[in-house]
């Protein structure tokens, strides 16, 4: 309902929800933004075809978790619908930002893999490579379940290209957890 500022004229932010209910022990998103709350399926897209018809190429979905999409919801919304939908719109490029790697799906991996319009493309924040630093950022996964992530998208989609966030030096990091981290990496 607020009036959108696009400063491309081919490449928009579009975001599909607000809101985080993951709780890392370092981030304040779910004190000031509040609790995940989806838009409506059809407003993302009545949005994106109109974006569309506009001249725009490229779209980012925005969100603080945006692979926790719908899970607020009492319909049957996921993320995998969502790009599923949209590839269908005329929009050429659909990319997103940011995951999460404890809502990341096997449904989510194969509509990445299978939509022709959605860039092979993601930004999976490991934070650590530590599964103690885990704990204590209140992550929700472990080291072993992020390289298995990495795995199945690499299976999937061979030319993948992966981003991700670390935060180095965490509060009670040891040398060993640093070294972790670096492992992890490599």
């Amino acid at each position: 309902e607020l009036p959108i500022r696009r400063d491309s004229g081919f490449r928009a932010w579009l975001p599909i929800m607000y809101g985080c209910d993951n709780f890392c022990t370092y981030c304040i998103v779910p004190y000031v933004r509040g609790r995940e709350k989806s838009r409506p399926l059809q407003l993302i897209l009545d949005e994106a075809v109109m974006l569309c018809e506009k001249g725009y190429k490229e779209i980012t979905l925005l969100g603080q978790n945006v692979n926790s999409y719908g899970n607020d919801s009492e319909d049957d919304l996921s993320f995998a619908k969502l790009l599923r939908a949209l590839d269908k719109t005329g929009i050429e490029r659909i990319r997103f930002m940011t995951s999460h790697p404890k809502d990341l799906s096997d449904e989510m991996i194969e509509a990445m893999a299978e939509c022709d319009h959605v860039c092979k493309q993601i930004h999976l924040p490991v934070q650590s490579g530590s599964n103690e630093i885990f704990r204590a950022m209140n992550r929700k996964y472990t080291r072993e379940h992020y390289l298995s992530l990495v795995e199945k998208l690499r299976s999937a989609m061979p030319d993948v290209g992966i981003t991700t966030d670390l935060i180095a030096g965490f509060p009670g990091e040891s040398e060993k957890d640093h070294q972790d981290t670096l492992e992890l990496m490599q």
